[in-house]
C-alpha cells in the first residue's frame, strides 16, 4: 500500500496548465432543436486518449450533454442501427466547461460521439456547415468526420443506444480534446552501459513528466486508463529521485515541442543479465483527470 501511495503522490504533484488538442471540426451552420441527438464518428489514425469533451452552445442554453463510444466499425447507414453503450457520458454539465474525460483509443478503432445542449425536454444540436464529410486530423494524422446520431434524447434514453450514420448529412459539432505520448529507447542494454529514452508528448509541451521503470507491465489503473508498469521495488526506486546516478532525467519538464530525454545507467553487475525492464512516463497537470494529462506506451528491454 505504501508504494501505491508514493506513486500516486508523485503523479499528482503538478501545477501547470492542461495540455489538450481539439480534433478540428467544421464551422457552425445552424441549431437543430429536437428531441433527437446528433454527432460525428471517425476512425483513429493513431493511438490517443480522449481527455475532454464540450458541446458548442450557440443557443446559450447553459447545459450540455454528451456520450462517447468506442466501436470496431463505422455505424450502419440509416435506417440501420447498431446498439452501443457509451464508454463515457455526462449530462447537465455547464456548457462553458470542457468536461474532463480519460478514455484511450487504439489505431483502427472507431470514435463515435454524440452531444447536444439542452435538457430532458429538448435538445439543441450544433449543426455544421457545409454538410457532408469533413477532412480533419487527430494530432496531425489525417482522418475524416462523418455524421451520426440517434433518434431520441440521450438524457432520457437508456443505453445501449441505437446509433446510425448518414455520411452526406450535416455533422453535429462536438469538441473532442485528445492527447498522446510515446517513449523510444536506444542502447545495447548491457551491464555497465546506458540506455537512453526519448520522450514525446506532442500535445504536452511545457508540462512536467515522470518516468518510471519496473519489472512487470502491471497495469496500474489511473481512472479509466492504464499505466503498463507494475508497483514493485524498481518502480519505487525509479520515481523516488534518490538514485540520480542510475535514473537520470526521470523527472523534468518537456520542451515546447513536447520532447524530453531520460537515461537508465545499468549497474555493471553480470547477475542482472536476462532481467526484463519496462519503462513508461506520464505527463502531469492538476486540471487533467486524476492529475495525469497523458500516459505513454511502454518500452520493454532485456539486459543482455
Amino acid at each position: 500500500m505504501r508504494t501505491v501511495v508514493v506513486l500516486a503522490s508523485i503523479l499528482l504533484l503538478a501545477g501547470l496548465a492542461a495540455a489538450q488538442t481539439m480534433i478540428p471540426i467544421p464551422g457552425f451552420g445552424s441549431t437543430y432543436s429536437a428531441s433527437m441527438t446528433r454527432g460525428f464518428y471517425c476512425q483513429a489514425p493513431l493511438d490517443f486518449t480522449v481527455v475532454g469533451l464540450r458541446v458548442p452552445d450557440e443557443s446559450n442554453h447553459g447545459l450540455q450533454n454528451v456520450c462517447l463510444y468506442n466501436h470496431t466499425a463505422a455505424p450502419p447507414a440509416y435506417s440501420g442501427t447498431v446498439a452501443l453503450t457509451p464508454v463515457f457520458s455526462k449530462f447537465g454539465e455547464p456548457s462553458a466547461n470542457i468536461i474532463p474525460c480519460a478514455f484511450p483509443f487504439k489505431k483502427g478503432e472507431w470514435l463515435i460521439v454524440i452531444g447536444a445542449c439542452g435538457n430532458s425536454g429538448g435538445l439543441k444540436n450544433s449543426y455544421a456547415s457545409p454538410a457532408g464529410v469533413f477532412a480533419s486530423n487527430i494530432l496531425g494524422a489525417p482522418t475524416s468526420l462523418y455524421r451520426c446520431g440517434i433518434q431520441s434524447n440521450i438524457i432520457t434514453t437508456a443505453p445501449p443506444h441505437p446509433v446510425w450514420s448518414e455520411n452526406n448529412g450535416q455533422i453535429s459539432r462536438v469538441e473532442v480534446y485528445v492527447a498522446a505520448a510515446t517513449i523510444v529507447g536506444s542502447g545495447s542494454g548491457a551491464p555497465g552501459t546506458t540506455l537512453t529514452f526519448l520522450l514525446s508528448a506532442v500535445t504536452d509541451g511545457g508540462l512536467t513528466y515522470q518516468v518510471g521503470s519496473s519489472l512487470g507491465n502491471g497495469p496500474i489503473p489511473i481512472d479509466t486508463r492504464k499505466l503498463e508498469l507494475s508497483v514493485d521495488g524498481l518502480l519505487v526506486a525509479s520515481v523516488s529521485g534518490n538514485l540520480p546516478a542510475i535514473f537520470q532525467g526521470y523527472a523534468g519538464v518537456l520542451d515546447a515541442k513536447g520532447a524530453g530525454k531520460a537515461a537508465l545507467n545499468i549497474p555493471n553487475l553480470p547477475v542482472l543479465k536476462g532481467t526484463r525492464i519496462y519503462t513508461a512516463f506520464v505527463t502531469l497537470s492538476q486540471v487533467a483527470p486524476s492529475g495525469v494529462a497523458s500516459i505513454s506506451d511502454t518500452f520493454l528491454f532485456t539486459i543482455q
